[in-house]
């Protein structure tokens, strides 16, 4: 009976220093190295938004895309990344902060509301 202990706590300790071996993986380190990092919701006059900042543009419809980019950067500075879409084209299912899909015809004049997602 010894034996297995002796074999458990050898067991314990080889595991304790192959751990102190690895860093820890924190959220700071992986936003530092470029990776995007799920943000939980945040507390808005008793909301909890997802996304902080303006989520919506109608006014940008009819718009060029060049010019609804500017001024969704000016309105929101946490969008990095733009999608255009052609009307009838399904958004993909992933939501991600800092998106905005801008549905664009073949002049590339925004036809549909640009959301965030």
């Amino acid at each position: 009976m010894e034996g297995k202990s002796m074999l458990k706590l050898s067991h314990v300790l080889a595991f304790l220093l192959l751990a102190s071996l690895f860093q820890s993986l924190m959220a700071r380190d992986l936003i530092s190295d470029g990776i995007e990092v799920l943000q939980l919701p945040v507390e808005n006059d008793g909301e909890f938004e997802f996304c902080p900042g303006k989520q919506s543009w109608p006014e940008l419809v009819g718009k060029s895309a060049g010019y609804a980019k500017q001024i969704i950067q000016k309105e929101n500075p946490i969008v990095t990344r733009f999608t255009l879409l052609f009307p009838g084209m399904p958004k993909p299912a992933a939501y991600i902060c800092g998106r905005v899909y801008l549905v664009v015809d073949w002049k590339l004049i925004v036809q549909v509301t640009p959301t965030m997602g």
